[in-house]
């Protein structure tokens, strides 16, 4: 592979309409999110906070006891006390959500939002359809034999085009990031109060550098993975079907705590920082519980299994494209 071979794949990956089509709708929903998530939670917590204000002030008894005069004021103190109970809950989650919510409303917390998306399953989605088009169509038009008879290095070939699809992925992160920085600066923080969840400049400029590096990485790998399957099939079907198969096992395991943390998914998952039930992409992936053991420790099988499982698919995919 040289960079030559790298830029000629760019070229054909980066301006085909289905690339620059799902990129698109990935940049439109990092955006739209956004809005939904900032827009939802900032009015979730104005009302949670209404809510606890207007029992700590007795509205919320002088109410009961004029709906419910017969059952008297211990009824009504004991109904306080968990409508209390409930509205300090309510606080403290919509408080969690739209912290989640406020990163959008900054540089590196947009880059960091957007690179959330990428990493998820939408994302690797995405990556999967355009990897069995870069190489399974080269299968399905009958090409591949003109590109194993120049270079008979399937190896070659696969690690140029997993190097061109993920170098367009990180060119559409960037551009996503930076549309949900925009809508965050110019729409999202006049319209939506969230000032006061603001990350401080150092530590929201290390977690957006830390996202958008875990994207990178997962995505690059995900990348060589989804390109060498499809070598591997000869076939753009094929291709999309044993990465779709390898995606939905990367999601098993996510109900079992304690071994969650030690699989692939739970690893990125953890990198990453996913919390499902947000208003983002990652409803499938949580993230690892709290474990005394370290995320570095835990990631090592994860690491030894992807590095030996890309080495055998690009094996494997060399001796099924060996030209005869």
């Amino acid at each position: 592979m040289t960079i030559w071979h790298v830029r000629a794949e760019l070229r054909k990956t980066a301006l085909r309409p289905l690339t620059l089509l799902l990129f698109a709708l990935l940049s439109v929903g990092c955006v739209t999110t956004a809005f939904y998530a900032q827009d939802y939670w900032s009015g979730t917590v104005q009302r949670a906070h209404e809510s606890l204000r207007n029992i700590e002030s007795g509205e919320s008894y002088r109410s009961c006891l004029e709906l419910n005069p017969k059952l008297g004021p211990e009824y009504c103190t004991r109904t306080g006390e968990r409508e209390r109970q409930l509205s300090e809950e309510w606080v403290a989650d919509s408080r969690e959500k739209a912290a989640e919510a406020a990163r959008a409303q900054t540089v590196p917390g947009a880059f960091g939002w957007a690179a959330q998306a990428f990493a998820s399953f939408p994302g690797l989605v995405v990556l999967v359809l355009l990897a069995a088009q870069s190489m399974g169509g080269e299968y399905d038009n009958r090409t591949a034999g003109n590109l194993l008879l120049a270079d008979p290095r399937i190896r070659a070939h696969i690690g140029a085009k997993a190097a061109a699809l993920w170098l367009t992925t990180a060119a559409a992160l960037c551009c996503a990031g930076a549309a949900v920085a925009v809508f965050g600066l110019v729409k999202g923080r006049p319209d939506y109060p969230l000032h006061a969840f603001h990350l401080p400049p150092g530590e929201d400029l290390l977690q957006g550098l830390r996202l958008v590096g875990g994207a990178l990485v997962v995505t690059a790998v995900w990348s060589v993975v989804a390109v060498a399957l499809t070598a591997l099939a000869r076939s753009q079907a094929g291709g999309i079907a044993r990465s779709g198969a390898l995606l939905v096992l990367l999601m098993l395991g996510s109900g079992a705590a304690w071994l969650w943390g030690w699989l692939p998914g739970g690893i990125v998952a953890d990198v990453m920082a996913f919390h499902p039930g947000d208003v983002l992409w990652n409803v499938w992936w949580g993230p690892e519980p709290v474990s005394t053991v370290p995320s570095l420790l835990r990631a090592l099988p994860t690491v030894l299994v992807t590095a030996l499982g890309v080495w055998w698919i690009t094996r494997a995919a060399e001796r099924g494209n060996e030209v005869t």
